[in-house]
């Protein structure tokens, strides 16, 4: 193979339930071949600076992860069979840290501590051999290499996850509320709410702002993890200037904003307001931001045209059912809020506008009052929500 024929190698992007369809339309705006659609995952097949281009430029994925070695096993020993035969010392040095998790279930490795025990073994045992005795160390909060063992009853796969990091710690808020929103199902959101980017985006309890900078980051084509280190920086195969080049690429295609766009957000919570500010003045000083500490129904008149997205409170912790928990006054709280909130959106909508609602709570579409024109289901972490859409 030439050097202008660079080889090719099969992958998958691992996202959370109901993002595959908005995973597979990045991958493809990021030039990358997407071969199939499964769950919780979307394999594609491209080259190493499309390996890179992907962590970039992803913003509704986890991780991206590369299949080394696939084979059945029965039982423990084999699994340590056949991880001892993986060429683990051809692909990190010795000095790497390494971190070891399972997915997938299987009826012969049930136990998955002792799936990632052996599997260690194995990786510790390949190096002992072929380095002289010497053997990586094992780091579960911040290792450089990261290895996946995937299960699907007795078919194993050992996976690279070049990511490290999960793609939705994107660096810019490490402050937070509770149960936040991650940047992943954020960004996925606003794909799937029909957001072109060009109208103005609100959202009436904002919280930290999670909404308003993914958005900011959509709109004007910014890859959402330039700057940050990924795994594959501590393989053998990586390559700086590769890297180097798709990042200027991705850099390159930063656009400005329509005229007259402007992001806007209403949250009465003082400490997130302080939160949002710091992670526009650290990170998105250009975002033409407004923020108002104030519950949204104290808001006189509403940005005109513009695209509501929230995530109103669902009325239950996180882990619970699809009711709200607490007694009839919480109830009749939530059931007042979504009302309020449904008033809201009619507002939004006669001045022009559109709006997408994430929610638990199964009435909410029926007290919001408005009737979705699509809908979908996610996951917020274990919890099943509609995503109403109102355009």
């Amino acid at each position: 193979m030439t050097e202008s024929e660079p080889e090719q190698q099969n992958g998958l992007v691992t996202c959370r339930a109901g993002l595959e369809r908005v995973i597979a339309d990045e991958l493809k705006e990021l030039a990358i071949e997407v071969t199939r659609i499964g769950t919780r995952a979307v394999f594609f097949r491209t080259d190493r600076a499309g390996v890179y281009r992907a962590n970039m430029g992803l913003r509704s994925a986890l991780s991206v992860l590369l299949p080394i070695r696939r084979f059945n096993a029965r039982n423990y020993d084999m699994l340590y069979f056949q991880s001892r035969k993986t060429f683990w010392h051809k692909m990190f040095s010795v000095d790497r840290t390494v971190r070891i998790d399972v997915n997938g279930g299987s009826s012969q490795l049930r136990n998955t501590q002792y799936v990632v025990h052996r599997v260690k073994d194995g990786i510790v045992d390949t190096f002992r051999k072929l380095c002289e005795g010497k053997r990586p160390s094992i780091d579960k909060r911040d290792p450089d290499v990261h290895v996946v063992v995937h299960l699907d009853g007795p078919r194993v796969t050992l996976c690279l996850d070049t990511s490290g990091v999960p793609l939705f710690k994107r660096g810019y808020r490490v402050e937070h509320g509770e149960a936040p929103l991650k940047e992943d199902l954020a960004a996925g959101i606003l794909a799937l709410s029909g957001w072109d980017g060009r109208m103005p985006l609100c959202d009436p309890m904002c919280g930290a702002g999670t909404f308003l900078f993914e958005g900011w980051m959509r709109a004007t084509r910014r890859a959402p993890n330039l700057e940050r280190r990924f795994a594959f920086e501590s393989l053998f195969s990586y390559d700086p200037a590769t890297h180097a080049a798709e990042q200027e690429a991705l850099r390159s295609g930063i656009i400005d904003p329509p005229t007259g766009f402007e992001l806007f957000g209403c949250e009465r919570a003082p400490a997130a307001v302080r939160v949002m500010e710091r992670i526009h003045r650290e990170h998105f000083p250009e975002a033409p931001l407004r923020v108002e500490e104030m519950d949204f129904r104290a808001l006189q008149t509403p940005p005109v045209g513009c695209f509501a997205v929230t995530n109103p409170p669902y009325g239950r912790r996180l882990g619970g059912g699809r009711s709200p928990d607490g007694d009839a006054d919480s109830r009749g709280d939530l059931n007042r809020l979504y009302r309020d909130l449904g008033c809201h959106l009619r507002r939004i909508r006669q001045d022009g506008g559109s709006a997408a609602v994430l929610s638990a709570w199964e009435d909410a579409a029926r007290t919001i009052g408005l009737e979705p024109t699509r809908r979908f289901t996610l996951y917020n972490g274990a919890i099943r929500c509609d995503l109403l859409c109102f355009s």
